[in-house]
């Protein structure tokens, strides 16, 4: 018997262990820093995307879970699930 399971459009979260305090952290967005040690991350494939020049721009660059793929992370640190 073979069971299939698919991701919904909401289903999908984002496990980051931040690499200066090793705190592990879960969200359906882009994590952007860190809740124990408040170190701040920069957005999955920045430097494939436009810089911002503000910060309402620079948050917008953040996404979500859904809208990444296994290529977008970083091994050992980010994972999709």
């Amino acid at each position: 018997m073979k069971i299939t399971i698919g991701a919904t459009e909401g289903s999908s979260k984002l496990i980051k262990k931040c690499h200066v305090c090793g705190h592990l952290m879960e969200s359906k967005k882009e994590i952007e820093k860190c809740e124990c040690c408040h170190k701040p991350f920069l957005p999955m494939n920045y430097f494939g995307k436009v810089h911002a020049k503000n910060s309402s721009e620079y948050t917008q660059l953040f996404s979500r879970a859904s809208e990444l793929h296994d290529e977008d992370m970083i091994r050992g640190l980010t994972v999709l699930w």
